[in-house]
């Protein structure tokens, strides 16, 4: 019986993996001028977000940001929002927080689009969807 629900699952497994396939590049997500990040819930614990934001052209570029226990998801948008004006060329990128817990990012006019990515969280309590 043991061997039978194991051949089954194993079966199951296959199936979706021939369905859904391997995770690859075409599943990146595409250059845009304009990004939005919109957090939800407080943070439950201190910790540090790492974005990282893909230029048409040249390298990435990392922005870490610190964010305290119990922050509130209005709060996190704007220390995120600091944080990129802090450490993106403030010639090619601008962000700005729109509707309280919802940010912004841009590129200049007349930049290339990019890409932007949530590398790592230690943050947890806050989800972040981009």
């Amino acid at each position: 019986m043991f061997i039978q629900t194991l051949k089954s699952c194993a079966l199951a497994l296959t199936a979706a993996m021939l369905v859904v396939g391997p995770a690859s590049a075409a599943d990146a997500p595409a250059p845009d001028g304009k990004w939005r990040l919109d957090f939800n819930g407080k943070s439950a614990s201190e910790g540090e977000m790492q974005f990282r934001v893909v230029p048409h052209e040249g390298e990435p570029l990392l922005v870490t940001v610190k964010i305290r226990q119990a922050r509130a998801q209005i709060y996190i948008a704007q220390d995120v929002r600091e944080a990129f004006k802090d450490q993106l060329p403030k010639e090619r990128f601008r962000a700005e927080v729109v509707a309280g817990e919802r940010l912004v990012v841009k590129a200049h006019s007349g930049e290339q689009p990019f890409v932007l990515e949530l590398v790592s969280s230690s943050v947890t309590g806050t989800h972040i969807h981009i």
